[in-house]
């Protein structure tokens, strides 16, 4: 029996064995980053941005009014022109076809509300029936052209993907408010049928028959970007999610901020935490509005200095895993400030690397309470483990710093820990680590890591400092230390 028992044991070791080296074998490969990952212009035709090198994009805007100026013609030659002048910047683009100007043709082919039922529809007679046969025939027409076009185009190497519109009403806007949907406030052309009334079942065939009509033309040769949220629907657009799940499609919003405001904001964000930060797509940001909050129609109050927003919306897109980043012309405009400059350069180094810890330049923490809608820090290939209750801080240090919106302060005595990313620590030999504090009364801090131990002191500056310490050996577990108050916002690991 004794026999048969260390034979069993023995197969036993050898069975799990081999249960742990096919896990390993079928675990998903470590993705590789885009190699067009990083910062891109948007809405900057009239800014010179040749001497920002940490952009690598541009946008490219056309407009459906434009580009089909008569029934069954179709004229690109805006698009063209826009993908020659990024080309003789060497950057690539993404590609957008907006809804919000209209043929003028479809007027005589299709019924309209004589209003403007959206902020996005620009035509002075109105919005256009768009779940009309010959509407959705005209589109679905539109998007094949479209993607013929581009996948002919000299310029098509330059194109990172084509993002994903309905352009129903203006290029967002899908629902018709119940006081507009009375067939009898619709004015039908003569001779033309108008289809029935507006009903949310409608609106979800049109979405899929538009979805689908993406996936056809575009794919494979063109990445197309969905859009995870319909305008007005409070929640996620499942279907689009699913699709762009079992298509390898990407994501973008248009919503980027330095936090959800809203709860339906909140949940599209946890699609791009549950979809984009894993690395099971490649997605795409741009910011809702300039850190100034100026925005065509309605401005955005900022709760802090723009430096600090223009940074930590930065941060925030880097935590949510967007590969792609749009800055506005306004932002860029303040490329002349270190601050903004310093954050656009961050954002530069990380932007992709979020699913790739063997290959990204760094790993990192911004401690930060948040509000209600997101709590916690923002963080990339590292995390603040459990431990000592920490102070939370807001609007903290001087306003032209541009890291005081968050922070968290350790009490006197008190420890904080933070772990690295396995994969990322099993890649390094050595690492620079670096402390973001508020340099406020005296005393000292002390950071611990691979057997190693540092000190800072602290000199009363009142201003925002950052230590930086050599590791000699690869880091896996950091922990911080202090004899007084201390106030941080970030540890970061650089390779």
């Amino acid at each position: 029996m004794a026999l048969f028992g260390k034979v069993q044991h023995v197969f036993l070791l050898l069975a799990s064995s081999f249960l742990l080296l096919s896990k390993t074998a079928s675990a998903p490969p470590e993705p590789v980053p885009d190699p067009h990952r990083g910062m891109y212009a948007i809405w900057s035709d009239s800014l010179d941005t040749t001497h920002m090198p940490f952009l690598v994009g541009g946008q490219v805007v056309l407009q459906w009014g434009e580009v089909q100026p008569a029934e069954g013609r179709y004229d690109f030659s805006t698009l063209r022109a826009q993908l020659e002048k990024l080309d003789r910047l060497g950057r690539v683009t993404s590609v957008q076809l907006n809804g919000n100007a209209l043929p003028a043709f479809m007027y005589a082919k299709v019924p309209h509300h004589p209003e403007a039922l959206n902020v996005q529809v620009r035509s002075r007679k109105g919005t256009l029936q768009y779940w009309h046969p010959y509407y959705i025939k005209a589109y679905t027409d539109l998007i094949a052209a479209f993607a013929r076009e581009l996948k002919s185009s000299p310029y098509r190497s330059r194109v990172i993907g084509v993002r994903f519109n309905y352009n129903a009403i203006g290029t967002e806007g899908m629902i018709v408010m119940p006081n507009k949907r009375d067939p009898a406030q619709w004015i039908a052309p003569p001779g033309v049928t108008p289809a029935p009334a507006w009903t949310e079942e409608i609106a979800t065939a049109y979405r899929h028959t538009v979805q689908q009509a993406y996936v056809k033309d575009f794919l494979p040769e063109i990445r197309v970007f969905m859009r995870p949220g319909v305008g007005g629907y409070p929640g996620p657009d499942q279907d689009a999610i699913r699709l762009a799940e079992k298509e390898g499609l990407g994501l973008f919003t248009t919503a980027s901020e330095i936090e959800p405001r809203v709860p339906s904001m909140y949940e599209r964000y946890n699609v791009f935490l549950g979809f984009c930060r894993p690395g099971k797509g490649v997605c795409y940001a741009e910011s809702m509005a300039p850190a100034n909050g100026h925005h065509p129609g309605k401005d955005h109050a900022r709760w802090c200095a723009f430096e600090q927003y223009n940074y930590w919306r930065l941060l925030s897109d880097l935590n949510l895993g967007f590969s792609m980043i749009g800055i506005t012309g306004e932002d860029l405009e303040q490329t002349g400030d270190p601050e903004f400059r310093a954050a656009f350069d961050f954002a530069a180094r990380y932007a992709g690397y979020h699913a790739s810890p063997s290959v990204s330049p760094g790993a990192w923490v911004a401690l930060r309470e948040g509000s209600l809608l997101l709590k916690g820090d923002y963080s990339f290939l590292m995390r603040r483990l459990d431990g000592v209750a920490m102070k939370p801080e807001q609007k903290i240090g001087p306003d032209d710093q541009r890291f005081g919106a968050w922070a968290l302060t350790l009490p006197k005595g008190g420890e904080v820990k933070f772990a690295l990313d396995p994969a990322f620590a099993g890649s390094l030999k050595k690492a620079t680590v670096r402390v973001t504090y508020l340099d406020r009364g005296t005393g000292a801090f002390t950071l611990r890591t691979a057997g190693q131990e540092f000190q800072a002191k602290l000199t009363a500056t009142g201003r925002w400092k950052t230590a930086q310490f050599d590791a000699s050996h690869s880091p896996a577990d950091i922990a911080i230390t202090a004899d007084t108050l201390l106030t941080l916002h970030m540890v970061e690991v650089a390779r």
